[in-house]
């Protein structure tokens, strides 16, 4: 996603990360610092989702971030749809 020689970073890579989930930062304030060159930071009381995604997922910060999925899973997919079928079985039957 970053090529850290340049200084470039993939937005489109970013913003699917933040579509698919949701980041929380487990420090509240301060900055940390990272990278090859410790070049680059982040503040935590004002960090973006954006920075937050790039950190987590390119800069091994995960053990100060935390990552919820927005999406579901084929298997949490076919457990709602067990759900709702086993409640329409049991509707009709009480009828």
């Amino acid at each position: 996603m970053c090529d850290c020689n340049n200084n470039y970073l993939d937005l489109s890579h970013t913003k699917i990360y933040t579509i698919m989930a949701k980041y929380t930062s487990k420090i509240k304030t301060g900055k940390t610092y990272y990278g090859s060159n410790a070049d680059s930071f982040i503040d935590w009381a004002n960090a973006t989702q954006e920075e937050l995604a790039h950190a987590y997922e390119n800069s091994s910060l995960d053990k100060y971030i935390t990552k919820e999925s927005k999406t579901k899973t084929k298997d949490e997919s076919e457990k709602a749809n067990n759900t709702k079928k086993s409640n329409k079985k049991a509707d009709s039957t009480k009828k």
